[in-house]
């Protein structure tokens, strides 16, 4: 009995420590970069997708609106663009 009540009571101690904290463990991604803004949407049409990608700050790094034939192609070219011009970014504030 006494071994029973001391695992219950172990088992107590542990839930009463964990940390519920961290609400969101989704892992951070390059469409979450600070102070860009990237858009990716189908065509009316549905053959076509549209990217465009604004930089905050630098009209330079930012880019207009340009026109891919699938999702795959828009989301490559977005995400290098978004590396491309984050590492830049990077780069001034140094």
């Amino acid at each position: 009995m006494d071994n029973i009540i001391q695992l219950l009571r172990k088992l107590i101690k542990e839930e009463i420590g964990r940390n519920y904290h961290t609400l969101d463990n989704d892992p951070y991604s390059w469409e979450d970069y600070p102070g860009m803004e990237i858009d990716i949407y189908p065509a009316d049409n549905g053959n076509e997708y549209h990217v465009k990608i604004t930089v905050d700050g630098n009209k330079e790094l930012s880019t207009p609106l340009r026109v891919f034939s699938n999702e795959e192609e828009a989301r490559s070219f977005a995400r290098n663009h978004a590396d491309v011009a984050r590492r830049k970014l990077l780069n001034q504030e140094q």
